[in-house]
């Protein structure tokens, strides 16, 4: 499983804005005379560090993965990490919709964090199928299904009033 190719162009998107502003952070305040040099070298620092958060932002999205195999989950992180997790150790599961992310946790108290901007769920739910207890399994299926069901949160007030400031000659 890895991240959806809209959230990766998104993402290098968001990267090319980080780095034109980068690039402004570290050029524009050196052609103006009437900076001083430690001001410069405080720009150019804010540069340098804008331009390392949208390298690691771009890592992130193109190296991190996550392998579903018939005894579980290796998930690897954008420094090569590996966490893995078997498939009969999950005893709970988390769903973190709006971190955008499921949290599957075992009896030991480790946890496996996967996005659900992931592309891949499919073949993550047909192993879980087959590999999970069902109990568990069925229950991840249905919050999964459920996850974009719920309405959206309304509050529409029953009679719409106007403000004091906008009723004014009216009797109160």
């Amino acid at each position: 499983m890895t991240y959806t190719a809209v959230y990766r162009r998104v993402i290098c998107f968001f990267c090319l804005i980080l780095l034109t502003v980068a690039a402004l952070l570290y050029f524009v305040p050196a052609t103006r005379a009437d900076n001083s040099p430690l001001l410069i070298l405080a720009w150019k620092i804010v540069a340098f560090a804008v331009l390392g958060l949208a390298v690691i932002l771009l890592l992130h999205a193109f190296r991190e993965f996550t392998v579903v195999t018939d005894d579980g989950l290796v998930k690897s992180n954008l420094f090569g990490r590996e966490t893995r997790l078997g498939w009969r150790e999950i005893s709970s599961f988390q769903i973190k919709a709006d971190d955008n992310r499921v949290v599957l946790l075992t009896a030991a108290k480790a946890k496996l964090t996967l996005s659900l901007s992931y592309d891949g769920w499919q073949d993550f739910r047909e192993s879980a199928e087959k590999h999970m207890e069902p109990g568990l399994y069925w229950q991840f299926y249905y919050a999964l299904a459920n996850l974009n069901a719920r309405p959206a949160a309304r509050s529409t007030p029953k009679k719409l009033r106007l403000p004091k400031w906008f009723s004014f000659g009216r009797k109160h």
